[in-house]
């Protein structure tokens, strides 16, 4: 049923969570070093991406609109997109020399994984046949 709201028996749900969660390790892995290296929250801004990935998180775990987690699909595949073509990242993605490189990693793979788990919490289930119980 399309027009039906999601609710915790959903399956499709677990695929909102998932997303929600590689989202919350994307912007911990973009603002990690940052705050790490300069030891508060505040001096350690480099960006609104963190916040923009959190804002994508929060309006998931919120509305309960089925097309929803494209949302979170679009932003992901384009700041994916745009830390493979940026010359730097790409640099920190090559050389595991520090802390910077764990996270460029973590925020590649959980936008990786937030482009999965989106498309999979909106494809349709095909209807399965009946079992008889006889």
């Amino acid at each position: 049923m399309p027009n039906e709201r999601m609710n915790q028996t959903d399956p499709r749900r677990k695929w909102v969570v998932a997303t929600c969660v590689a989202l919350v390790l994307a912007a911990v892995g973009d603002a990690g070093p940052e705050i790490i290296e300069s030891r508060s929250l505040v001096a350690g801004y480099d960006g609104p991406g963190p916040l923009i990935y959190l804002g994508v998180a929060a309006i998931l775990a919120t509305v309960r609109w089925h097309f929803a987690p494209l949302l979170a699909v679009v932003m992901s595949a384009l700041f994916l997109f745009g830390g493979l073509a940026d010359a730097d990242f790409a640099r920190r993605l090559a050389a595991p020399t520090d802390l910077a490189f764990v996270a460029a990693w973590l925020q590649m793979l959980s936008f990786a994984a937030a482009v999965i788990c989106g498309t999979a919490a909106v494809r349709r289930r095909r209807a399965r046949p009946a079992v008889s119980t006889r």
